[in-house]
């Protein structure tokens, strides 16, 4: 909406906008926020402060005196160092090292204004201890150039929304329409070919040029995103070994998931035992037996191998224990096993798709090698090297209730495989390769400089010795016969770090929240985390060795420190940087799950919202409370009984709370109730759209700028917001390293794909099933070891699962190719797009129609089908049994169902997803009738809720059918709130005006709220997912 568009009020009448320019600045405000405005704004000018200028120049002092520096020690070598490391780490030097492995400093040199190059390491003059090695040549990088222009991908596949051919235009009276953060794409972008037509939403992949393979083009239909391999070898034929037998292993992997203890496994055998008549074929008497065939089944996949770290803090020396799974050993897991490897990529690659309006090829991206990162990383590569992605997590977990027990697991993913194995939980899913020590607190030492220190080496000398097994790979590659029989030499580097803030300061080895600096990505001052305009330089890794190499050449503690606070580092040498093409900053992501669910709205938004609420009065606790239980459940999407009095820690929950919380709290919180709360309330529903956007599956060009808008958008409702409290001595601050992060987000979906790619989420996840087996499993003493025991016997159990579902799938097709007889598989009722389940008893109409006597939906029942299906037979030129009307008597028999499962192509990323919609009286003890989008021969689409679900006979065709009752959308004027919170409004029909359709006409579920102040009207639940968020977008603009 232009800014100068009236306005609707409460009532629905027109008034002009209620604006006032302000003379200084020449921006638009509304009235009533004038005075305030100005007066700040006259403040600001008479200083004549230029924060801008200000910030550039504190960076260029900071440049010019670490140029200084290093000018001044022109004469210092790598190998001459002015101040030697000593052996024995302390608080301000850099950690003991072995002196065997090459080090930072040993082939470094000073270039390019003092900074020097990323870490080569001597391994690359050096024979490291290669299975094969090979050839460490490189040739010259080629640039990667920033995401192509993408345009509209055309109607077939994808939502007008998603790849519009311009980015969202600001609606806020105070923001330009202008995206200011758009990105021009390349000058070498493929133009269309006038000599060639392609057909619409055709998919064109240009591999990397030193893959050697040739761009490809494909139909959409034709499309597989999976390389394709030769036929894999037979299967082992008894993949159970070393289990006697496969229902042996079966019974194993049960009680294994069960979490039995050693008394339930004994209990349950014996029990067995007695019923089993033929027991030749299950060999356990005990759960010994069970325990040693797990353990003699241990080498099948990387077992675990426990390290003692010794650091020393005040001249006291200090052991910590450290378990690791060998990283490269882990690495050949996957390489080996044919089923894995088949599903990897090992190009980085740019996607195309043709849209047929505009006659061009459009960008898109998703996976890691899909995005510019990578392509960058294989440029740096010699023609014969592939990348293999690492994607480590690393983050502590409480174990016990109470938090006195805690483990700090390291999780790996591999980039190469596609997200649903990668973040999937069988063969290729996560890994723990590695449980870190934790230092705990000290009484007198919390806080302090040196000891926060000597954890961090702790910390980065355990991770060096989890990274050990592949640092030589990642400089020179390592040949490999992979479990397809190709021979590949694999490159393995980290190309993705993804953990929660804390951790991410103890991977970059920044001094926190604390710092000059306190962001790991960027230089961003500690004062201006919550400016989201400026952009700041990017910390690289060549510059942190940089500066820390200064810092240690300095001759005093105190020098060294001055250095080193400048740019809010540590004096430690971080083990990232050892590894080849394995730069920490630019790996390190940011963290949807933390950053924004449980960081800006779980311990920020809701917490300043449950004020505004309390202002208002305890009944309208109560009411927020109450109609967040009356919220209709919808799968996915958690339902609360209460919010306001329970505290959360899962950042899930507070990721539904939000979702749900504009559609539950705009009656309660209004401007009349609660200026500021209803602005807070207008300023989450721009964060929740800025959130729908980083999360999307598939990005664009145009996703990206519009997400920018829409996070500027957000930016804009939150600076209305804090100007409500200007003047209040009791302000929150709202300059904190989260608020921040965010700013990164859409150039680490450039860099590194979608951000589920990134998102801590799946590896939280995992902390799940280490809780449960802390209870369950373990004596809880020296529970470390117990519990990597079990995960290895649940990685070992998902690899044998692999191999026998692959030999049973194997023997089936050798059993359906042999068969001569063979009938066809009969489709499933529905057409393919649809089915049906939950199936009741078949019953005559009049039966039916008991349990509605007395609902006028249901009226006339037998005659309004009949003239339906008569209405829709004739309208789509289907021949009528007999060629007369299609009649059914209150005997005719019908089937009910009360479960629909619903495919549908996601208008987020154009693949398969489905919805399981319910129709049911009774499902789990409450009614459940859900709603519909359905396609209009004539229109666009429309809602509807399901009333009842059933098939009839019709000559010999069997058709489903549903009675639904409509919604419209309503023809009087809107509240403005409609506006403000971007509701989508409907207004139910009389139930009388229920009608039939056919549930082929179903698009797919929908979630629709009741407006809790306004009788039958309903809310178009937008956030359930992305696909009906873009849904949605499109129905807004017709």
């Amino acid at each position: 909406m232009a800014p100068n568009t009236p306005l609707r009020t409460r009532m629905g009448s027109r008034v002009q906008s209620r604006k006032a320019v302000c003379e200084l600045c020449g921006v638009e405000f509304a009235s009533r926020g004038l005075f305030n405005h100005f007066r700040k704004c006259r403040k600001q000018a008479s200083q004549a402060i230029n924060t801008a200028q200000r910030k550039a120049e504190y960076r260029a002092n900071i440049h010019a005196q670490l140029l200084k520096d290093l000018g001044s020690n022109s004469e210092l070598h790598p190998h001459h160092s002015a101040q030697p490391v000593p052996a024995a780490a302390t608080s301000s030097v850099l950690p003991a090292r072995d002196l065997s492995l090459p080090r930072a400093a040993d082939t470094s040199t000073l270039v390019d204004h003092g900074l020097v190059t990323p870490l080569t390491r001597a391994v690359r003059d050096t024979a490291p201890d290669l299975e094969t090695p090979a050839t460490p040549n490189r040739p010259t990088a080629q640039d990667v150039p920033p995401m192509a222009p993408m345009g509209h991908a055309g109607p077939e596949h994808s939502s007008s929304c998603l790849h519009s051919n311009a980015p969202a235009t600001s609606s806020d009276p105070n923001v330009s329409d202008t995206p200011q953060s758009v990105r021009p794409g390349p000058a070498g972008v493929e133009q269309p070919d006038a000599t060639l037509s392609y057909e619409a939403d055709s998919i064109k992949v240009e591999y990397h040029p030193s893959s050697g393979r040739p761009t490809q083009v494909f139909r959409f239909e034709e499309f597989n995103r999976h390389r394709i391999a030769e036929p894999p070898p037979p299967p082992p034929a008894k993949p159970w070994n070393p289990f006697n037998t496969r229902t042996d292993f079966e019974f194993a992997e049960l009680t294994l998931d069960a979490g039995l203890s050693d008394q339930h496994l004994d209990a349950l055998i014996k029990m067995i035992r007695r019923i089993v008549q033929n027991a030749n074929d299950f060999t356990f008497n005990s759960h010994v037996d069970v325990r040693k065939t797990w353990d003699a089944a241990a080498n099948k996949v990387t077992p675990f191998t426990k390290h003692v770290i010794t650091a020393t803090y005040k001249k006291e020396p200090r052991q910590y224990d450290l378990y690791t799974r060998d990283l490269w050993d882990y690495c050949k897991d996957l390489l080996r096993d044919p089923y894995v490897v088949r599903q990897m990529e090992w190009d980085a690659q740019r996607l195309y798709r043709f849209d047929g309006a505009s006659a061009r090829w459009v960008r898109f991206i998703d996976e890691p090698l899909t995005a510019n990162s990578s392509w960058t990383t294989q440029s740096k590569l010699p023609t014969t090297h592939k990348p293999l992605l690492l994607i480590l997590y690393a983050d502590k977990t409480k174990l016990s209730s109470f938090g006195t027990a805690k483990g700090y697991p390291v999780i790996v993913r591999c980039g190469n495989l596609p997200v649903h194995i990668r973040n999937g939980e069988g063969p290729g899913g996560g890994r723990i390769v590695g449980w870190l020590p934790i230092v705990e607190e000290e009484a007198g030492e919390k806080h302090k400089t040196g000891f926060v220190n000597f954890k961090r080496i702790v910390w980065h000398e355990s991770f060096r010795k989890i990274l050990e097994p592949i640092r030589a790979h990642s400089h020179t590659g390592v040949w490999y016969i992979c479990g397809d029989e190709v021979h590949r030499c694999v490159c393995p580097h980290v190309a993705i770090l993804s953990s929660d803030y804390e951790e991410q300061c103890v991977m970059s080895l920044i001094r926190g929240g604390n710092g000059l600096f306190p962001c790991p990505m960027c230089l961003v001052p500690k004062l201006s985390l919550g400016d989201y305009q400026p952009d700041y330089p990017e910390r690289t890794g060549s510059e942190a060795q940089a500066i820390l190499e200064l810092a240690m050449a300095q001759r005093t503690v105190k020098d060294r420190e001055e250095v080193l606070q400048q740019w809010s580092l540590r004096p430690i040498q971080n083990a990232f940087l050892e590894l080849g093409h394995s730069d920490p900053y630019k790996a390190l992501s940011f963290d949807r799950l933390h950053a924004s669910h449980s960081g800006l709205f779980g311990h920020h938004y809701w917490v300043q919202f449950k004020k505004h609420v309390v202002e208002v009065s305890n009944d309208a606790v109560k009411l927020i409370d109450a109609q967040f239980n009356a919220m209709p459940r919808w799968s996915g999407l958690i339902h609360f009984n209460e919010v306001m009095g329970t505290s959360f820690t899962d950042g899930s929950k507070y990721e539904d709370i939000s979702k749900n919380l504009p559609f539950v709290a705009h009656n309660v919180v209004t401007e009349v109730t609660s200026l500021a709360g209803y602005q807070l309330l207008v300023t989450i529903r721009r964060y929740l759209e800025e959130d729908m956007y980083v999360g999307l599956p598939l990005q664009t060009e145009w996703t990206l700028a519009n997400g920018r808008e829409l996070q500027r958008r957000h930016n804009a409702q939150l600076q209305k917001y804090r100007e409500l409290f200007e003047d209040d001595e009791d302000e929150k601050n709202w300059n904190f390293p989260k608020m921040h992060t965010r700013k990164h987000a859409f150039d680490d979906i450039e860099q590194k794909g979608v951000s589920r790619n990134f998102n801590t989420k799946p590896n939280e996840k995992m902390h799940g099933p280490i809780k449960k087996a802390y209870r369950t499993r373990t004596n809880r003493r020296d529970v470390a070891m117990q519990l990597l025991n079990i995960d290895h016997h649940f990685y070992i159990a998902g690899h044998i699962r692999t191999q026998l579902d692959e030999l049973d799938a194997y023997l089936k097709a050798r059993a359906e190719e042999d068969a001569e007889d063979s009938e066809p598989l009969s489709d499933s009722l529905g057409g393919g797009h649809i089915s049906l389940g939950a199936r009741q008893n078949k019953c005559t109409i009049a039966q039916f129609l008991e349990a509605h006597r007395d609902d006028v939906a249901f009226r006339n029942f037998e005659q309004r089908l009949s003239k339906f299906l008569t209405k829709e037979y004739k309208a789509h030129n289907i021949p009528l049994p007999q060629n007369k009307p299609i009649k059914f008597l209150l005997s005719s028999m019908i089937t009910e169902y009360r479960l629909l499962r619903v495919n549908y192509e996601s208008m987020a990323d154009w693949r398969q997803d489905t919805d399981l919609i319910r129709c049911s009286p009774s499902f789990f003890g409450m009614p459940r009738y859900d709603c519909i989008i359905l396609r209009s021969a004539v229109g666009p689409d429309f809602f509807g809720r399901l009333l009842c679900m059933f098939t009839c006979t019709v000559g010999d065709k069997v058709e489903p059918i549903a009675l639904i009752l409509p919604y419209n959308k309503p023809t009087r004027a809107l509240p403005v709130k409609d506006h403000d919170l971007r509701f989508y409004r409907l207004h139910e029909q009389t139930r009388q005006r229920a009608e039939f359709v056919s549930l082929h006409a179903v698009r797919r579920g929908a979630l629709l709220v009741q407006d809790f102040e306004t009788k039958d009207d309903y809310l178009v639940h937008d956030l359930i997912d992305s696909d009906m968020f873009f849904r949605v977008q499109a129905l807004r603009e017709l």
